[in-house]
């Protein structure tokens, strides 16, 4: 028989349980899907994820245009595991996650199942931006400034992008909200993550080493120092791109929303894109664009459906009898952040434990209270930006990026990771620490290269994923760097106040033949696993009209071709030193205007 003390929580909590399914559902509608498709629209957007959400939203402000948007997976709505940011891990290797992986590579992976990372991509409405986690960053004023030098157009300068950044905003920390660099009358509302004890301590720590402490590191002035993680979020609930963008927009007319809508290939005439060809309800339909068909499937997607169409390197594409609509380098200059882990414990319950997102305790601060660890995702609260060089640190544009995980982050966790059985008992060492912090070491801007190649021309085989991560000795180098930067926050005085002990000082089995905490040992131990941070871009790069290098030109129009663009992160021609979620909703929410014929907004004096 159940106690009085099991039974008074369980009931609350089942109250708390049926209030906020009665307040979630009494005052809203879902979304209306349609499932016979018109036989042609103006617009066609291929993807509803991040970019996808925006277009639709964007786009069909204008009243006199129809819109199209083809998802392939399914919808996300009352869907807890995504609505919740802390059921974020429960999101992959799911039916709402693509559960790509990514090819072998020499001298790598060793540490990882069948040698062999993951690469979540969201499968759902919202994209990515329902199963991440939900850091909100946009990079460096320098990286867009080089965008607009690279492709000779100045509407890609951190000027003029800003615009594009407020409109998207609606900063809800107090002392920016009134700041000229953020906006307030946005969708994206933009919060800091709820904080345990621990996260102030860690901004104390960076303070104590010498680092400025400040609440933006969004203003485009990236100073270097430990921050409270900016995060879309509302009310304690993940505000994806459909939460934010899409649903809103849904009882317009002149949009049109599908879901399980597989598209297989762009259909061409004459060198323009006329249209779709998609999978849906299994049936075969062919869908008309009156104007353009835009693709926003990402840096994966978005390439897989232009190889699929013809468009890509000639060779590759006549090796799988594709016929040749355009030779362009679709898949080429592949690039993402890659980190590296390091635990630390402590002695004081200021932190997290991975085992309190099960709580009944946690479920009911949730529902009841919108706090607790369930309105974090993978618990983390706090971010770093550090600069490895005096060139770096004299244009404030930090090359380390340290992302903090405000638990423990367990070996029976890392099997999240795809990591090998033999991995997880190497780091079973960390599983007897409630209290803690993972940081997680990597570099904003790396310089190696991958590329992205067709399989086979079967639309539902994953398309073949090259990274080549650690190809350039820079990034390497940068890891390492930004490793010891992880250390010396754990033995910082501050840290050292609360008991922090570096955890991973158990050298691993593949690298006991090297010094540890030496530079060998170190090269050795990342090189057996490291990890995606989930920031593909790249695949159609964007650059000027004519570049042998570039898919798209600086109106994001796929070059050689009408009628036919290119919308999401895959076309950023270098990654922001920053999580690319921010970044990606910017290059939407720029596209939609380039796509309607807007003007672009005058530059922003700061």
């Amino acid at each position: 028989m159940m106690s009085f003390t099991t039974v008074l929580p369980l009931t609350v909590l089942l109250v708390a349980l049926a209030w906020h399914a009665y307040v979630s559902n009494s005052f809203k509608q879902g979304p209306v899907f349609v499932t016979q498709l018109n036989s042609t629209y103006d617009y066609i957007i291929v993807g509803g994820g991040t970019a996808g959400c925006v277009l639709a939203a964007r786009i069909t402000e204008n009243n006199d245009v129809t819109v199209l948007l083809l998802e392939a997976g399914g919808s996300d709505w009352e869907n807890p595991n995504i609505d919740i940011p802390g059921m974020a891990p429960s999101n992959m290797k799911t039916e709402i996650d693509w559960n790509f992986l990514s090819e072998r590579q020499k001298g790598l992976f060793k540490g990882l199942a069948n040698e062999r990372p993951t690469w979540p991509r969201g499968k759902v409405l919202g994209g990515s931006s329902s199963i991440n986690a939900m850091a909100a960053v946009r990079g460096s004023r320098h990286d867009y400034d080089r965008w607009a030098r690279y492709t000779g157009d100045t509407t890609w300068d951190y000027a003029h992008v800003l615009n594009y950044f407020k409109k998207m905003e609606d900063m809800r920390i107090p002392e920016l909200r009134d700041s000229k660099f953020h906006g307030k009358d946005g969708p994206v509302r933009i919060e800091h993550q709820s904080s345990s004890p621990l996260s102030h301590k860690l901004i104390e720590a960076g303070r104590s080493l010498g680092y400025p402490v400040s609440n933006d590191y969004n203003s485009g002035f990236m100073k270097e120092g430990v921050f409270r993680l900016h995060s879309n979020r509302a009310d304690g609930k993940r505000l994806s791109a459909s939460r934010a963008y899409l649903y809103p927009a849904m009882g317009r007319p002149n949009l049109h929303v599908a879901v399980h809508a597989h598209v297989q290939k762009v259909v061409f005439k004459d060198k323009r894109a006329v249209g779709v060809e998609v999978i849906k309800d299994g049936r075969k339909i062919v869908v008309s664009a009156g104007k353009e068909v835009i693709l926003s499937g990402g840096t994966v997607g978005s390439p897989h459906v232009l190889l699929l169409s013809g468009v890509g390197p000639q060779t590759q594409l006549e090796n799988l009898h594709i016929p040749v609509v355009a030779n362009l380098p679709v898949g080429e200059n592949l690039h993402d952040h890659v980190f590296f882990d390091l635990a630390a414990s402590i002695d004081e319950p200021l932190s997290w434990k991975l085992s309190s997102y099960s709580s009944w305790w946690s479920s009911l601060s949730y529902y009841l209270f919108g706090t607790g660890p369930l309105t974090v995702p993978f618990t983390f609260e706090n971010t770093a930006f550090m600069c490895s060089n005096a060139e770096t640190k004299k244009l404030e544009w930090p090359d380390i990026q340290l992302h903090i995980q405000n638990s423990v982050y367990t070996s029976q966790a890392s099997r999240g990771l795809n990591m090998a059985e033999e991995m997880v008992e190497e780091l079973s060492y960390r599983d007897v620490w409630d209290y803690g912090f993972t940081c997680m070491s990597s570099m904003t801007r790396p310089e190696s290269r991958g590329n992205i190649t067709l399989v086979s021309s079967d639309p539902f085989e994953h398309p073949r994923i090259n990274p080549n991560y650690l190809d350039d000795p820079y990034d390497m180098d940068i890891l390492i760097k930004g490793v010891h930067e992880c250390k010396r926050l754990m033995t910082s005085k501050t840290m050292q106040e609360i008991g922090a002990k570096f955890l991973d000082t158990v050298p691993l089995k593949a690298c006991k033949q090297y010094k540890f905490d030496s530079r060998e040992y170190w090269t050795c131990a990342i090189q057996q696993r490291p990890l995606t941070i989930y920031h593909p871009v790249g695949t159609c790069k964007m650059g000027p009209q004519g570049d042998s290098t570039a898919v798209v030109d600086s109106n994001l129009r796929v070059q050689g071709l009408s009628g036919l663009r290119v919308v999401d992160a895959s076309i950023m021609p270098w990654i922001p030193s920053a999580n690319t979620h921010i970044p990606t909703i910017m290059v939407a929410e720029k596209g939609a205007d380039l796509i309607l014929g807007k003007q672009s907004p005058a530059a922003i004096d700061f």
